[in-house]
């Protein structure tokens, strides 16, 4: 049995780009993971509503991954997988106001993951698709300069995941937000994303790099 947590923030919780509620198991991307990778597999998931990679909330408590990862890695170990979709609430106004701080924030939190996890655990650093122009009248917390550093997010995380031997996955290249709010995953792109996730984790397999 092959073990995988899929952590990260509302668009792993599946909340629907009109806000009303949360998409079911099966279409959220990991329930769409564990579909496409099947019995041999084993997908968990940790999905939160504003979770940053390392950056405190002041109107919410622990939505900073750095507080709270370690405790979800120790509950579901032993891991063989452990992918990491973060970074949308990074861009937030009173988070950050470049990509390279953002950056910074996740770089603290691989430098966590690779104290806590055993080298057999392979990581997966996965970049959200870029915000788009419905977020600036649907979301107070996002303004303009957080749309350009969502867009340069991709190239910093690719280079952040080739530092610390990470695999990498750009869900911008395979989806995007959702035309309605311009920042959440729509069900369609629940499923190009579970896809893209299961092709690289069965080429992973395919190579070998799991026994």
């Amino acid at each position: 049995m092959i073990h995988i947590l899929c952590y990260g923030d509302s668009n792993t919780y599946g909340l629907t780009p009109d806000w009303s509620g949360r998409y079911p198991w099966p279409v959220r991307w990991p329930g769409a993971l564990q579909a496409l990778l099947g019995a041999d597999y084993h997908v968990a998931e940790d999905g939160l509503i504003g979770r940053t990679s390392a950056f405190p909330d002041r109107h919410r408590p622990g939505r900073s991954a750095l507080d709270l990862l370690p405790i979800a890695i120790e509950c579901h170990s032993p891991l063989d997988y452990l992918l990491l979709l973060l970074g949308t609430n990074d861009c937030k106004t009173e988070k950050t106001r470049t990509a390279e701080e953002a950056a910074a924030g996740m770089e603290r939190l691989l430098d966590v993951c690779r104290k806590q996890l055993p080298p057999e655990t392979r990581l997966v650093l996965i970049t959200p698709p870029p915000l788009h122009a419905p977020v600036l009248e649907r979301d107070p917390d996002f303004d303009a300069r957080s749309v350009a550093v969502s867009e340069a997010l991709g190239a910093r995380h690719r280079s952040l995941a080739a530092r610390y031997g990470c695999g990498y996955l750009d869900a911008g290249a395979v989806t995007r937000a959702s035309d309605e709010d311009g920042e959440h995953l729509d069900a369609q792109g629940h499923a190009a994303l579970a896809a893209a996730a299961a092709n690289m984790i069965l080429h992973d397999r395919e190579r070998g790099n799991l026994s």
